[in-house]
């Protein structure tokens, strides 16, 4: 895990559920109620409900501690141990779960799900409306998709050894200088630092405002692969030894009254799915490990996008 505290195209979201065929880029989607976590690949296909039911049994997970914040009291607050990035990856998903049934031709996905969720304490902080009224929190999740790969046994504390330390430094810094001017999320993201070289293209990073009623645990991210044979291992392989790096921004509203030279905390960890579930094929990986349950992972329902202002 690294972080950096300066001076102390937004992707597809899922809307109201519809039956309806998804609409052009920056377009409603159909699948998930009320919008929000950040959709890729074929996870459109799919809604929140079919989901969910397949991801709460993943055949391989990953759990990683991040230091966050006490996002109970006013910004900046304190740093806190307790929060967690996650992730499930689910193979075989059969294409009769996804919202056309009726088009099922019997082939699979294997999806992705990535997590955040609060320390057990903070998890009902947001449970009123008022407390969401007058927080002064705003936090950005960004997540990474065309990074390298790499041996998942390299990640298992959330340090990003795909990038080199110079790259996670300046991409942080990118970040938390981005983020004061309108202290949003969204936008035009910094460019590509030219210490990450060719690993990253910031061009293809997908940003999401978390809903801090959601810090209970909900996805910031899902994706799904192309449809394929339900024996076509490839699919399976490829994400259960993909890591993903993913920069939280803990940054303010204009409640905060934050001066003029604040700067947010940028961090970033990875998180692969090195822990397969028994009974399912390890993926070609050394570093794999077999754990009792998969159901035994932690499970964080679906981030929303929630404006704060």
């Amino acid at each position: 895990m690294n972080d950096v505290h300066p001076k102390q195209g937004r992707r597809r979201t899922w809307p109201l559920k519809t039956t309806a065929a998804p609409m052009s880029e920056g377009g409603d989607l159909p699948g998930w109620p009320r919008g929000g976590t950040i959709v890729a690949g074929n996870a459109v296909q799919f809604d929140r409900d079919s989901w969910e039911a397949n991801l709460a049994n993943p055949n391989a997970t990953g759990n990683n501690s991040i230091v966050g914040f006490d996002v109970s009291k006013r910004w900046p607050s304190t740093q806190i141990d307790g929060w967690h990035l996650s992730i499930n990856v689910t193979n075989n998903i059969q294409d009769s779960q996804a919202m056309n049934p009726s088009n099922a031709t019997g082939k699979a996905f294997t999806g992705t799900s990535i997590f955040l969720q609060a320390p057990e304490s903070l998890r009902n902080t947001f449970s009123n409306e008022s407390t969401l009224d007058e927080t002064t929190w705003k936090i950005c999740v960004v997540v990474i998709p065309n990074a390298r790969e790499e041996n998942v046994t390299t990640v298992e504390d959330g340090t990003c050894t795909i990038l080199s330390p110079q790259c996670v430094s300046d991409l942080q810094q990118a970040y938390a200088v981005k983020f004061p001017r309108n202290q949003d999320c969204y936008g035009t993201p910094p460019a590509t630092p030219s210490s990450c070289g060719d690993a990253i293209d910031t061009r293809h990073f997908a940003a999401q405002q978390l809903p801090l009623d959601s810090i209970s645990g909900r996805e910031v991210f899902v994706t799904a692969s192309e449809p394929h044979e339900p024996d076509d291992e490839k699919f399976w392989d490829e994400a259960a030894q993909k890591t993903w790096p993913v920069l939280t921004i803990w940054g303010w509203n204009v409640r905060a009254n934050a001066p003029n030279d604040a700067a947010p905390t940028v961090q970033l960890s990875c998180i692969s799915a090195r822990d397969v579930a028994e009974g399912s094929r390890p993926p070609p990986s050394a570093g794999s490990r077999y754990y009792g349950s998969a159901a035994a992972a932690l499970f964080m329902a679906c981030i929303v996008t929630y404006a704060l202002l």
